[in-house]
């Protein structure tokens, strides 16, 4: 079947409170139960979440004018533990209930000036026309260990070109959620942010990071893998593999910087992230605040 930009992934958007902004900024923005969030996840949800991760899309054929990849192809490496490093530690996996489906993708802290602010990719947070509900990430999470605790989101931020019908643009496929602050510190002070990069469309040195969780991968720790990035209109790729649960993971420069999210893969040989371009600068300026 013929994969286009825009990838059916379900019916309408559910309905969100929005804020009124300009069209470019237009960002759906739900309010949700932090405590709420933090109950659900009991032990048997998080094995539940964590057995299911959400799966990346498929390749753009439109944009990328095949599957090839520049460079020899890598497979994704297991990061060693601890993460408590200042590198590893503002990562982290993603749980969240789609559908009535647990599921799993992977984030990231980032740079805001509430300081509580973690990105990830927008069909993450939204996918068949069903907007996430108890979304919560686990910093630095390695094998069922959570040693920065866990923090559930208070409020979502979907691209309103995401959201706005049952057609999804993958120029848009990045997303946002502010925490709850824990134990009086925000997330920021906890954990530290990577600082985002935007419309820095050059080829590169990067590395990706996540959570692959679909088969014989098991969720449990990070994986990474680098090589030189090839960039194209409104994304990049990397000449590694992508498996489920890895989306929303960071795709870091030589400085530390995110300038892309794991968004697809064609599960062989190339993972496709979504560039942050102007319409990304607006959205992140809207909701860090």
């Amino acid at each position: 079947m013929k994969l286009t930009r825009l990838f059916a992934l379900g019916a309408c958007a559910a309905a969100l409170a929005v804020i009124p902004v300009s069209q470019a900024a237009a960002s759906p923005t739900q309010e949700v139960s932090a405590q709420q969030t933090a109950d659900y996840w009991t032990p048997e949800r998080i094995k539940d979440a964590l057995n299911n991760p959400m799966p990346m899309p498929g390749p753009d054929m439109s944009s990328t004018g095949g599957l090839s990849a520049a460079g020899p192809q890598a497979t994704i490496q297991p990061v060693p533990g601890p993460y408590t490093t200042e590198k590893m530690r503002s990562q982290g996996r993603l749980l969240f209930t789609t559908g009535g489906r647990n599921s799993s993708c992977s984030a990231t802290s980032v740079v805001a000036a509430n300081k509580n602010l973690v990105w990830t990719a927008a069909h993450c947070l939204q996918y068949g026309g069903n907007t996430s509900a108890n979304v919560t990430f686990l910093p630095a999470y390695l094998n069922n260990a959570r040693p920065y605790g866990t923090w559930p989101a208070a409020k979502l931020h979907i691209p309103a070109r995401w959201t706005s019908s049952s057609q999804r643009d993958f120029a848009y496929d990045y997303a946002a959620f502010t925490v709850t602050p824990q134990a009086g510190k925000s997330l920021t002070d906890t954990v530290g942010a990577k600082s985002i990069v935007f419309n820095d469309k050059r080829a590169q040195q990067s590395t990706l990071y996540g959570y692959p969780a679909e088969s014989p991968y098991t969720g449990q720790q990070s994986y990474n893998c680098g090589g030189q990035a090839r960039v194209q209109t409104y994304d990049a790729t990397l000449a590694c593999n992508g498996i489920g649960g890895q989306s929303g993971g960071a795709w870091l420069n030589a400085n530390d910087q995110i300038w892309a999210v794991n968004s697809r893969s064609d599960r062989r040989t190339t993972t496709w992230g979504t560039l942050f371009d102007s319409n990304a600068q607006t959205f992140y300026n809207q909701v860090q605040a």
